[in-house]
C-alpha cells in the first residue's frame, strides 16, 4: 500500500494555501475499473435472483394449476362414468331388449311380457331423469349403439372452463423462459467476475497507474484501494500470498451464483415430480371410473348371453309346441339381443379422444392403462431424483462458500499481519472449498 505522504500524486493539505477548500481527491483509475466490475456483478446477481424467483412462482403456479385441473378430471370423469353412465346404459339396454320382443309379443304371452317389462324400465328411467342429463335428453342418444358417453364428458367439461381450460404446461414454459434469463444473468455476473479476477493478474500500463499531473497543479487521486486483491501491483515477496488471497475472494464472488441456479433447478424439478404425481393420480382414479363402466357394461351383455342361452337349453328337449316354439323364438331374440348389448358396451365404455370435445388432460386420463403406470411413476421419481441431486448440491455449494469465507478471512489477517508463513492454512481450505465445489457440480 502507497503512503499518501509520501506519494508525489496525493496531497493530504486539507487546502490549498489561499484558504480554499482543497479539490476533491478522486480514486485511481484501478480502483474505479474494480469497482465498477463488483457493481456488475451485484446488479447482475440481484437481477438473477429476481428472475429465478419469478421463475420459482411460475413452478408453484403450475402444480397449483394442475392440481385444479386434475382434480376437474377426476370429477367429471366420476360423475359421468359413475352416476350417469351405468343409468344410461341400463336403459339402453332395456330399450333394446324391448325392441328385439316387440316383434313376437303378439305371438305369446313370454315375449309379451318380457317386452312390457322392458318397456316401461326405460320409460320409467328416462322419465324421472333430469331433462339435462345424460338418460334424459336425446342429445346423446344413438339408436343402435346406445348414449354417446364421451361427448356428455365434453360438455360437462364445458361447464367448469375456469378448471379445464387451465395450461401448466404453459405455465412451467413461462418458468423456464424466466430461470432462462436468469442463467443469462449469472454468466454476465460469472463474467464480471472472471474479469476481475484476470485484471487483477495484468499488470497495468505506467500511464493508468501513474497518470501525468494537470494543468493547474498535482492530480489529487487515492491510491492503495483494492476491493479486489492485486497480485500484479503486488511486491515481489507478497504476490504469491495476495494470489491466495485473491483466489478465496473470486470463490467468494462464484459460489453464490452456482447456489442460485442450484435452488432454481431444484424448484423446477420438484415441480415436475408434482405434476407427474397429480398426473399420475388422476389416471388411475379417471381411467379406473371408466373401465369399471366397462367391466359392468360388458359383463351385464355376458349375463344376457348366458339367460338367452339358458332359455334355450331349457326348451331343448321339450316336446314341439307352440308355446315351446315362442320360447325357442325369444331365446334367439334374446341372443341376438346379447351380441347387441356387447357392442353398445364397447361404444359407451370407449376411450374419449379430442374429436369428442375432450380437453387434453381427460383424453391422457381417460386412456391410460395399468402398463402405462409404470412409466408415469419412474418418471415422477425421476425429477424427484433430480431435484434431491440439486438439493444436495446447493447443500455442498453452501459449505463450500463457507470454507471460502473462512479462506479469506484467514488470508486477509496474514496478509496484514506479514505472517506470509502461515498462508498455508487459508490455502488448505481454498483447496478444500475447490474440491467441494467440484464434487457438487459433478455428483
Amino acid at each position: 500500500m502507497t503512503d499518501p505522504t509520501t506519494d508525489p500524486t496525493t496531497d493530504p493539505t486539507p487546502a490549498d494555501p489561499d484558504g480554499t477548500a482543497a479539490p476533491r481527491r478522486r480514486f485511481c483509475l484501478r480502483t474505479r475499473v474494480q469497482f465498477g466490475l463488483i457493481a456488475v456483478i451485484a446488479l447482475a446477481t440481484m437481477l438473477a435472483t429476481w428472475q429465478f424467483k419469478q421463475a420459482g412462482d411460475s413452478y408453484q403456479d403450475a402444480v397449483a394449476e394442475e392440481l385444479k385441473l386434475q382434480t376437474a378430471v377426476q370429477e367429471v370423469a366420476r360423475y359421468v362414468y359413475a352416476d350417469e353412465a351405468p343409468l344410461a346404459f341400463r336403459v339402453a339396454a332395456a330399450a333394446a331388449r324391448a325392441e328385439a320382443l316387440g316383434p313376437l309379443k303378439d305371438d305369446g304371452r313370454l315375449a309379451a311380457s318380457e317386452f312390457a317389462l322392458a318397456e316401461q324400465e326405460a320409460v320409467a328411467f328416462r322419465g324421472r331423469a333430469r331433462p339435462e342429463s345424460l338418460v334424459g335428453s336425446d342429445r346423446y342418444l344413438d339408436a343402435q349403439r346406445g348414449y354417446d358417453v364421451p361427448r356428455r364428458l365434453g360438455d360437462q367439461e364445458e361447464r367448469q372452463p375456469a378448471d379445464q381450460r387451465l395450461a401448466p404446461g404453459e405455465t412451467m414454459a413461462e418458468g423456464d423462459r424466466w430461470a432462462l434469463w436468469g442463467r443469462v444473468s449469472l454468466a454476465l455476473a460469472a463474467a464480471a467476475i472472471l474479469a476481475a479476477l484476470a485484471a487483477a493478474n495484468v499488470l497495468r500500463p505506467e500511464a493508468w497507474r501513474i497518470p501525468p499531473p494537470s494543468a493547474g497543479g498535482p492530480r489529487r487521486l487515492l491510491r492503495g484501494i483494492d476491493p479486489v486483491p492485486q497480485p500484479a501491483t503486488a511486491p515481489p515477496d507478497r504476490r504469491g500470498g495476495t494470489r491466495l488471497h485473491l483466489l478465496a475472494v473470486g470463490l467468494l464472488f462464484l459460489l453464490p451464483l452456482l447456489q442460485l441456479a442450484a435452488a432454481g433447478g431444484e424448484q423446477r424439478a420438484q415441480a415436475e415430480a408434482s405434476r407427474h404425481a397429480l398426473r399420475l393420480g388422476a389416471a388411475i382414479v379417471a381411467s379406473g371410473q371408466r373401465s369399471a363402466f366397462l367391466t359392468q357394461a360388458v359383463t351385464a351383455s355376458q349375463a344376457a348371453d348366458i339367460h338367452a342361452a339358458a332359455r334355450e337349453i331349457a326348451v331343448l328337449y321339450e316336446k314341439d309346441s307352440p308355446a315351446v316354439s315362442h320360447e325357442r323364438a325369444v331365446a334367439a331374440a334374446e341372443t341376438g339381443h346379447a351380441s347387441r348389448l356387447r357392442a353398445m358396451a364397447e361404444h359407451m365404455g370407449r376411450a374419449p379422444e379430442a374429436a369428442d370435445g375432450v380437453s387434453a388432460a381427460s383424453v391422457a386420463a381417460l386412456r391410460s392403462r395399468s402398463e402405462d403406470w409404470p412409466g408415469m411413476r419412474a418418471e415422477q421419481n425421476r425429477h424427484k431424483e433430480l431435484a434431491d441431486a440439486a438439493g444436495d448440491r446447493g447443500l455442498y455449494l453452501a459449505a463450500a462458500a463457507a470454507l471460502a469465507a473462512a479462506a479469506e478471512v484467514l488470508a486477509a489477517a496474514f496478509m496484514e499481519a506479514g505472517r506470509l508463513s502461515r498462508m498455508v492454512w487459508p490455502m488448505g481450505l481454498a483447496a478444500v472449498s475447490i474440491g467441494v465445489t467440484a464434487w457438487a457440480l459433478v455428483a
